[in-house]
């Protein structure tokens, strides 16, 4: 039985996986299109969220006649508990585009505290997805931490606190909030009410992209989260009031759409998630984005 137990573990860590084909699309409307093409392979692969391995991604940005791309190498692990959501998601990463050099990262570490408690703290450093940015090497560092706490049996409270760092020298704080409610917790089913505030602390920079002295954004949203036949299945829908600087109050919206397959599956392992947004941006308050995107690995 022992010997049986070390030829499983074995067997279990020799096994690997290649991650082909993974896309991202998104467009919005200022004509701002994204196409991100990512392929990788895992030497280390336990199940979809546990693996380490490396990845390239070609990244191709088109607007009005305009377009740029980028060549993306990167180094990445990943431990993620499917149960808790807990665990680490660690990379770094080698950004080429325009001749403009960068090092990426999207990294972030859940934990938990106590019974009632979770922790995380995340890591982001990229480019500034405009056409003035890309064209310029305009990039982003964020640091930032939040707090999840159930109040009661069946409402919790997330608070989190960051600051985004821009390379033309805006610095941006920013503050989410969210209460979530089980309103019927035997389906998924949640209300919610979000918030978010950030301020830029020089508005003075060219318009490399979206940064009002001020921005407030109120939202109420009901989620579904449900697991049919091993499949987990989720959905946002929300709708706000929000408020760039002195300007009056108006609409915002959010939907979102995801499925994702059994985690442990050792035949592939797929995620894939839909959204659109109505918020404010360059042109005013009726800016909008859609994306839709897929990741699928094959285990071997």
């Amino acid at each position: 039985m022992l010997a049986s137990n070390v030829k499983a573990e074995e067997e279990q860590a020799s096994k690997q996986a290649v991650s082909i084909p993974n896309v991202y699309i998104a467009s919005d409307s200022e004509g701002f299109s994204t196409y991100k093409y990512n392929a990788g392979y895992l030497p280390l692969y336990e199940h979809g969220e546990k693996y380490t391995g490396i990845s390239y991604q070609h990244n191709y940005f088109t607007q009005s006649g305009w377009d740029s791309s980028a060549e993306v190498y990167t180094l990445l692990t990943k431990s993620i508990n499917p149960r808790t959501g807990l665990g680490y998601n660690l990379n770094v990463g080698y950004n080429l585009e325009n001749g403009h050099k960068l090092i990426t990262t999207d990294s972030n570490y859940g934990f938990r505290i106590t019974d009632t408690t979770k922790a995380e703290v995340i890591l982001n450093r990229d480019r500034v997805e405009t056409q003035n940015s890309l064209n310029n090497g305009i990039y982003y560092t964020l640091g930032a931490a939040s707090v999840e706490q159930q109040v009661l049996e069946r409402l919790t409270a997330i608070a989190m606190l960051g600051n985004m760092y821009f390379s033309d020298t805006n610095t941006r704080p920013i503050v989410r909030a969210k209460l979530i409610y089980d309103l019927i917790p035997e389906y998924g089913l949640t209300a919610q009410l979000r918030f978010r505030q950030f301020r830029d602390t020089n508005t003075a920079v060219p318009n490399n992209y979206f940064n009002p002295d001020h921005y407030t954004e109120t939202m109420v949203a009901f989620g579904a989260r449900k697991r049919i036949s091993g499949w987990m299945l989720s959905g946002t829908a929300g709708v706000g009031r929000q408020k760039v600087s002195q300007d009056p109050s108006t609409t915002t919206q959010l939907y979102e759409l995801a499925a994702t397959s059994p985690v442990a599956s050792n035949d592939y392992y797929f995620k894939t998630r839909a959204g659109y947004g109505k918020s404010a941006g360059f042109q005013g308050p009726n800016y909008f984005y859609r994306y839709v995107m897929e990741e699928i690995i094959f285990p071997f």
